[in-house]
């Protein structure tokens, strides 16, 4: 039995929840009647009036920087002029007004607003990027979002729009290995607008080459949108409190890009580039420990500034066009002759057959008679007998001659890729070439004929088939100081966000050894003979710190090729080095075109660059470098 007071206490906890419930109905229905009866028409009437248009926000593209923290890639402002073709409700007094403001041909108009047929008509076509301020000042002094038939000008549905615009601080120092920025194009877009979702729209810039285009996700950052409500005429509505919380709803702030961290380094590829003054050729420098590049540099470069979104016309043409090719990457896409450098993976093969030991002799006679073809050594007089540490100090052709004979094509080949030579390294940045390593298979299939051993003469000491490209010369290079591990070399060294904390580190470590260390060593002692020895670079003993290196002379081929009408006849100068060669951290290797002898061309540019580098992180401060 329920007892009166428990009853009555129930009656009035319902009586309380009614009165709720029924106060919270009375709220609801008055707020509906406020906004269907008393305000109903005059939303009806802004519904059917107010558009939102939606102004893209460019994020601003993350920095580029080197291993030390120095900006080499950084943004400005940039202004745009566009026009809406949705607004476009005359168009010909529009374009006639804007062509007498500024000189934009009509034409030129007329054919950008034909090629964005197909798209959404509020998406913004783009008529002068990177417009002059002048050109902004006009256009915003005489701006009317809506007709005026008094205006001097009509611009509806012209818009300037402020952005941010990548720029260079040192373009022409870094163009190849950054690479630089081109206007995404339709094709490209379909195809990254399903790989990658709402990171790419059309008008966006992105990375067509180097570090750009390899961490462009990463640097690119997300656009932001800036929503404006209009009313039928195209006039930004203000002043409402429904309106300003719909824009503030449909709009979003850009997310900028994150920086990246380089493994280059500022003062090593500046003593690079200062050799290369009127000079074509490469220079890679590594680290031996890690593959951090240090410095990736191919001359004659650009400026990447003169072509990201407004393209100076004539300097286009003159980078694509002129013989130099200055759109060119030596350092990852030229494969040349390595000449004598070669020699280092002919030793190791030799070595490698068993056929020969650090002792055998050989002897030269100023060149080396085989069948009917009589092979010179580049020292007309002889060298004597040469064994193997002086083979290497003296570069001696004959020596490697018979060297490359004991080891055969196919034992060349087999050491050659132990070094990663005739096939691609793996670097991060597009358009890398593999070089070429022959062997009897390779000939079979290329020419259907067997190979002859004449031609491995040639090849053992890096000219017939063989090709290089400096950043290959400078893993084998790189090989030869770290033990033999194989590298991947790459440019990426951390990616950090906006606020500058650390999102990743980018690594990639040295692998398990896979050359003879025994042979090694050897080898090692006789490119520091080439430089501390009787050998032919001997004037880097100078450097405070201590060099091995070997030089190289590559032959330029090619009568009927074009070379000589060219006068580009002189032989291209090598030389790879690493340092310091008891303690190596790092690895160089240098071509000089049409540079001449590899000790006089591409040497000094080796130990400019070993000095540079190595004077930040261990200077010299008594000769503690030196022997």
């Amino acid at each position: 039995m329920y007892r009166e007071e428990d009853v009555s206490s129930l009656q009035n906890k319902i009586s309380i929840v009614l009165i709720v419930v029924s106060a919270f109905i009375l709220i609801v229905l008055v707020r509906l009647f406020y906004l269907q009866v008393m305000k109903g028409k005059e939303y009806q009437t802004l519904s059917e009036q107010i558009s939102v248009r939606e102004e893209e926000l460019r994020a601003r593209r993350g920095l580029i920087l080197d291993r030390n923290g120095k900006v080499l890639a950084d943004n400005r402002p940039y202004f745009e002029i566009d026009i809406i073709p949705q607004d476009l409700r005359n168009r010909v007094e529009t374009i006639e007004s804007l062509t007498r403001l500024i000189p934009l041909p009509a034409e030129e108009i007329e054919q950008k607003l034909e090629n964005a047929r197909g798209e959404p008509p509020f998406l913004p076509v783009v008529l002068v990027p990177d417009a002059p301020y002048e050109w902004v000042a006009k256009i915003r002094e005489y701006q009317r979002p809506e007709y005026d038939a008094e205006a001097t000008y009509y611009l509806e549905g012209v818009e300037v729009r402020a952005s941010p615009l990548r720029v260079y601080l040192y373009p022409e120092l870094f163009s190849h290995v950054l690479g630089y920025l081109k206007e995404i194009d339709k094709k490209t877009l379909e195809a990254f607008r399903e790989k990658y979702p709402d990171r790419y729209s059309r008008g966006d810039l992105m990375g067509a080459s180097g570090v750009e285009g390899a961490y462009d996700l990463d640097l690119r950052g997300e656009d932001g949108m800036k929503a404006r409500v209009v009313d039928a005429r195209g006039t930004e509505i203000r002043g409402s409190a429904e309106i300003d919380l719909l824009r503030e709803q449909a709009s979003f702030a850009p997310v900028d890009g994150n920086h990246l961290v380089t493994t280059l380094d500022y003062d090593a590829q500046t003593a690079a580039a200062s050799f290369f003054e009127g000079k074509r050729g490469a220079v890679v420098a590594l680290d031996p420990n890690t593959g951090e590049l240090l410095v990736l540099f191919s001359s004659p470069g650009y400026n990447g500034n003169r072509i990201t979104k407004k393209i100076d016309k004539p300097y286009w043409q003159k980078i694509n066009l002129d013989p130099d090719k200055y759109l060119y990457n030596r350092a990852i896409q030229a494969a040349y002759p390595p000449g004598s450098i070669y020699k280092i993976v002919t030793a190791m093969a030799g070595l490698a057959s068993g056929k020969v030991t650090p002792q055998t002799t050989f002897g030269c006679g100023g060149g080396l008679q085989f069948g009917n073809r009589f092979f010179k050594c580049w020292n007309k007089g002889g060298h004597g007998a040469v064994s193997l540490l002086r083979g290497i100090a003296q570069s001696c052709d004959v020596y490697f001659y018979n060297m490359g004979l004991k080891a055969g094509v196919d034992g060349l080949s087999q050491q050659a890729r132990l070094f990663g030579l005739g096939q691609k390294t793996g670097i991060e940045i597009a358009f890398e070439q593999p070089g070429l390593i022959p062997s009897s298979e390779w000939k079979m299939r290329r020419y259907n004929q067997p190979w002859i051993d004449s031609e491995t003469l040639s090849i053992a000491i890096g000219q017939g088939y063989d090709l290089l490209t400096p950043l290959q010369a400078s893993v084998m290079v790189g090989m030869l100081a770290n033990g033999g591990r194989p590298l991947k070399p790459h440019l990426g060294k951390a990616v950090l966000n906006p606020a500058r904390e650390r999102v990743r580190e980018i690594r990639a470590e040295p692998g398990s050894p896979v050359l003879p260390p025994e042979n090694l060593k050897l080898v090692q002692q006789g490119v520091i003979d080439v430089v501390h020895g009787a050998g032919t670079a001997t004037r880097l003993a100078a450097s405070p710190y201590k060099i091995a290196g070997k030089t190289g002379t590559a032959q330029v081929i090619g009568h009927d090729t074009g070379i000589v009408a060219s006068g580009r006849t002189l032989p291209h100068g090598w030389f790879v080095a690493y340092a310091p060669y008891d303690d190596p951290k790092i690895a160089v290797a240098v071509i000089v075109e049409n540079g001449g002898s590899g000790s006089g061309a591409a040497a000094p540019v080796a130990q400019g660059v070993i000095d540079a580098y190595l004077g930040k992180i261990m200077p010299v401060t008594d000769d503690r470098g030196k022997e």
